[in-house]
């Protein structure tokens, strides 16, 4: 069973809590450009952790495979190019379908296997190999800036994600760029049978809140590509979302979701 968010694309819902003035970066010039709602943004990776590793990541770990993706075998090139949550840009070769360890009780992911050198753990951006030339992909640092049971804030370059608790099980996202809001997205827990009744606490986090994971520039003062985590009690979604100068919009051919253990 899946327990997540509803996500819309453009929402606006009022909020009991006051708000507090976000913190903002503002960008640092090039020249601003729209992607089309058509467009190939490409699919979202999975970088694997060593087994022996002390590292912790909600990715798998796996030995063999340094990055995988949910995506069919048939439908990736035969080389991809990939950058994850920090690093530069690198190329993988696409290999097999296969099935990884995943979660718990001996739950597997079918997976199609990337072959290269290691990206940080976490989630990689795998491009469109049609990408336009202006294209010039950058990872963006995402810093915490508050952090309350009410309230909670981060900063991703010229982005400013403000999530706002407004009932016991309710909240709101607010994203702004340079300083002006771009979109406002409800979130709400759900409960499941035996699970804690209590308000959601957004410092601490879990079912039904959700986090940036990831960031990643298309260029210069182009759109930025953020992966929220949606956590359920049984997995997580994860839900990349377009930035643009005045919107933002989720993409859901790249949304991908992660089936870890039973509640």
């Amino acid at each position: 069973m899946r327990i997540g968010l509803l996500f819309l694309a453009v929402a606006t819902v009022a909020c009991s809590a006051p708000r507090e003035r976000l913190p903002a970066n503002r960008a640092s010039g090039g020249p601003a450009f729209r992607i089309a709602p058509d467009e190939a943004l490409g699919w979202i990776g999975l970088s694997t952790t060593p087994t022996a590793s002390t590292v912790e990541s909600f990715g798998p770990r796996n030995d063999e495979h340094p990055l995988v993706t949910t995506a069919p075998r048939d439908a990736l090139p035969a080389t991809v190019s990939a950058i994850g949550p920090s690093g530069s840009m690198q190329p993988f070769t696409t290999g097999r379908a296969t099935e990884i360890p995943y979660g718990c009780d001996g739950h597997t992911l079918e997976v199609t296997a990337l072959a290269g050198r290691r990206v940080p753990p976490g989630v990689a951006w795998l491009l469109p190999p049609s990408r336009p030339a202006n294209w010039q992909p950058r990872a963006l640092a995402i810093e915490t800036k508050t952090k309350t049971a009410a309230s909670r804030s981060y900063v991703i370059g010229p982005l400013a994600l403000q999530l706002v608790r407004t009932a016991d099980l309710q909240g709101t996202l607010t994203i702004q760029r340079d300083g002006s809001i771009v979109d406002t997205q409800p979130f709400e827990r759900q409960l499941m049978d035996g699970a804690e009744p209590g308000p959601i606490d957004l410092a601490e986090g879990g079912p039904g809140i959700p986090e940036p994971l990831a960031a990643w520039s298309v260029a210069d003062g182009g759109p930025i590509l953020v992966v929220l985590t949606q956590p359920g009690y049984e997995g997580t979604t994860l839900r990349p979302l377009l930035v643009e100068a005045t919107s933002a919009r989720v993409i859901e051919s790249m949304e991908m979701y992660l089936y870890q253990c039973a509640f």
